[in-house]
């Protein structure tokens, strides 16, 4: 069940895009000035307050000078670890009910 605390899709993309463009020591001033993009429409993206479409991250990507896969790594990256502990959990379960049936013998 997802908490109304957990940050949407929107936040978390928005929470990426920020973190990789301070790294980058930009403000949105620079941004705007490098791209034809506008400062309150990057911000409320930032914030997970706007819809981005896959075009828009690719362009912003393209500003930053990154590849648009690390926007999704960064912005999923607990929800990955989370499904890969989940496979774990599930593989090591499974060996743990084949060592008990192979003690029940």
């Amino acid at each position: 069940m997802i908490s109304s605390n957990e940050p949407n899709i929107y936040e978390k993309i928005g929470n990426a895009l920020k973190s990789i463009r301070v790294e980058k020591k930009l403000k949105l001033k620079d941004i705007e000035a490098i791209s034809d993009m506008n400062g309150p429409t990057i911000s409320n993206i930032e914030r997970g307050k706007q819809n981005v479409s896959i075009g828009w991250l690719i362009h912003y990507a393209n500003v930053l000078e990154i590849d648009p896969s690390e926007i999704f790594l960064r912005a999923f990256k607990e929800d990955f670890q989370e499904k890969q502990l989940e496979k774990i959990y599930e593989r090591f379960n499974s060996y743990e009910s084949d060592s008990n049936k192979k003690s029940d013998t």
